[in-house]
């Protein structure tokens, strides 16, 4: 029996076989129901043992313990774990074998310290109130047999330990692979360092976090190195190891991501704009998939992960023709792209052309794609000062630029087979991977109305996918910590990640792809977690708050629109019917409606208008007003009502 005892307590127990080896305590991690936390509390200046076991609720408490009576702990203990295990309703032939498959005591340290820490809450919460009134052993062990535990991080009653127990017939002791052991602790590190902020650290700290991932990457890349020789060559090795120590210490590290959180800014195919050529990327990419299907072989990734991780060891990116000679021509011009620049000029004064570069972020952020005469007037209607030659010398400017926030293209030179209007776009970098994206994307968003909030919003950063999401992370983080019994690094990390998954799942253009990143979450808190969540009333409350969560983020292809607020947005046709506009002389034109339609009115506009007394004249002065901004391709954002004025 691995018997993990507190340093304060270990004196206590030194008649016993001492086991500090790493084997006793791989013994221990790997056989939990036979495996049990020990210390002590002082009542009445006398000690008191706890053992708690490390799979069920079993908890066992030895009233006086001393120097005199220690060589008597493991007769008492064993005479407390009967009454338990008969309170339980299982056979005392169950308990001798239980016993007899545990073996002699292995006195160890302790192994989790959340153990202790439970130990400590479930003396306070349990024991300690039960200890008032009941002085027997006999008698406490039975109380305590009606009370809850927590297991880890999750309070489990009664039940489950008899189910646990009863599951572990016949038993026997697990074999320890030390190997799989190495791996899964190095594994898990790396998924700990995977979860951390970069903006909570000190420019130290990062330091020492990149120095940990790679130290973790090298004993990683030692296991599977290894593995890999009884299949391939001496060269084919010494391939994969170059391959991925560039790619995870070189690259993935210095972004405070692991193997386990590649994404968009950390995957092969961006290494691209930093020199690396076509050949090198497909080696490193065909190197991370051998690691990949390892670890998967392994059980240290799910089959989702290791599609996920796919992702990034495809082929290079589809271009928008098929054609040799035309995918050269998008190649140089994407290139060009990232090409070194000098220094780009001042346009306005630096304060104005950084406000403008922020708010081209915050487009690409909210949008996706956006053209720049739309970004003009927005960015023109709040601040009148900025002037159109300019802000067009601006754009001008930024073609040649190196950026990988936004790319601006003027599609009438560039891609004149894309299915796009012929001007001048600002979109994001990952529309660009694909050659149906980019025109879907638009064609989709035609007939919707931008989102746009107040200025101090858009230039502040705050559409980052690593933003927070109002109070929701808060929400999010208290009932992860309540009801779930997460806490420290985990419920934060636990929040946050899940927050980000939803921000950064691959919805298709459905709503109804929401269903699909909420699933996302459940499992990774399942995984990384032990949470056992289901989608079924228990977890009604999680299930709720990650809807609320996912209906809630604005969306590019929604237009900077959240969800939600996309399907509460009235219908245009709906619209015009609740205006009961019956007036021959003034009813809505085809061209008015097309207008709306296309974004280029702002329905909200039409119920301002409704509310006015002077609908009438409002209407007919929408009407004139909207006719001569059309031939111009005019654009109105609508923050404040533009028609309905007190001048009509």
């Amino acid at each position: 029996m691995f018997i993990n005892v507190e340093k304060k307590a270990q004196k206590l127990f030194n008649t016993y076989q001492q086991a500090m080896s790493e084997e006793a305590v791989a013994g221990a991690l790997a056989n939990p129901l036979f495996s049990w936390h020990a210390t002590y509390y002082t009542a009445k200046r006398k000690k008191n043992m706890i053992f708690l076991n490390d799979a069920t609720t079993m908890a066992i408490v030895l009233f006086d313990v001393n120097a005199k009576n220690k060589q008597t702990i493991k007769e008492r203990f064993e005479k407390q774990l009967a009454i338990i295990w008969q309170e339980l309703g299982l056979s005392a032939e169950l308990l001798a074998d239980y016993l007899a498959i545990g073996g002699d005591w292995q006195i160890s340290k302790t192994i989790h310290p959340l153990q202790i820490k439970t130990i400590t809450k479930f003396y306070k919460n349990v024991i300690k109130p039960q200890a008032k009134t009941i002085v027997s052993e006999i008698d406490l062990a039975k109380a305590l047999v009606k009370k809850a535990q927590q297991k880890g991080r999750i309070y489990v009653g009664e039940d489950e330990t008899v189910k646990i127990i009863e599951m572990a017939q016949p038993f026997n002791i697990k074999h320890v692979n030390f190997e799989e052991l190495y791996l899964k602790e190095i594994t898990n590190k790396l998924r700990r360092l995977s979860q951390l902020d970069g903006e909570d650290l000190t420019a130290d700290e990062v330091d020492n976090v990149i120095q940990q991932i790679q130290d973790a990457n090298n004993q990683l890349l030692d296991l599977f190195l290894a593995d890999a020789k009884h299949n391939y060559s001496t060269k084919t090795i010494r391939r994969y190891r170059d391959n991925l120590q560039f790619y995870l210490n070189e690259w993935v590290a210095y972004r405070l991501s692991t193997i386990f959180n590649l994404d968009i800014q950390t995957s092969v195919d961006e290494l691209e704009f930093h020199g690396i050529g076509k050949t090198e990327r497909t080696n490193i990419k065909a190197s991370l998939k051998k690691l990949a299907k390892y670890l998967k072989d392994k059980d240290i990734i799910s089959d989702n992960e290791y599609d996920d991780i796919l992702v990034y060891t495809q082929k290079d990116p589809v271009d928008f023709d098929e054609d040799e000679e035309e995918d050269q021509t998008i190649e140089d011009f994407l290139a060009s792209l990232f090409s070194e620049s000098d220094k780009l000029p001042v346009v306005f004064d630096p304060q104005t052309d950084k406000m403008i570069d922020e708010y081209l972020k915050s487009f690409v952020a909210l949008y996706g794609l956006i053209s720049a005469q739309q970004a003009y007037q927005i960015i023109h209607g709040q601040n009148p000062s900025i002037d159109k030659e300019r802000f067009d010398q601006y754009i001008q400017n930024k073609f040649n630029e190196m950026t990988m926030e936004y790319f601006i293209i003027d599609f009438r030179e560039e891609f004149r087979d894309v299915d796009i209007a012929p001007e001048i776009f600002i979109f994001s970098p990952l529309l660009i991977k694909d050659g149906d994206r980019l025109p879907s994307f638009y064609k989709h968003q035609q007939g919707l109305p931008y989102y746009i909030p107040e200025k101090e919003v858009l230039i502040d950063n705050k559409f980052n996918p690593f933003a927070n999401i109002s109070n929701y992370q808060q929400d999010l983080e208290e009932l992860l910590a309540n009801q779930y019994g997460l806490s420290g690094d985990d419920v934060k990390g636990a929040a946050f990640l899940s927050l980000y998954q939803l921000k950064m799942s691959a919805y298709g253009l459905e709503l109804s792809s929401v269903n699909e990143a909420i699933n996302k979450v459940v499992a990774f808190l399942n995984e990384e977690h032990s949470l056992s969540v289901k989608q079924d009333k228990t977890n009604e409350p999680l299930i709720k708050l990650l809807v609320l969560i996912a209906t809630n983020i604005r969306r590019p292809w929604n237009r900077g629109w959240s969800n939600y607020e996309l399907l509460m947005t009235k219908d245009i046709a709906k619209l015009v019917a609740e205006m009961e506009i019956n007036l021959e002389d003034l009813k809505l034109s085809n061209e008015i409606i097309s207008g709306i339609q296309a974004g280029i009115i702002n329905r909200d506009e039409l119920l301002n208008c409704k509310q006015s007394v002077s609908t009438r004249l409002a209407i007919k002065n929408l009407v004139s007003y909207t006719k001569s901004n059309l031939s111009t391709g005019g654009f109105f954002y609508g923050r404040k009502t533009r028609y309905c004025s007190t001048n009509f």
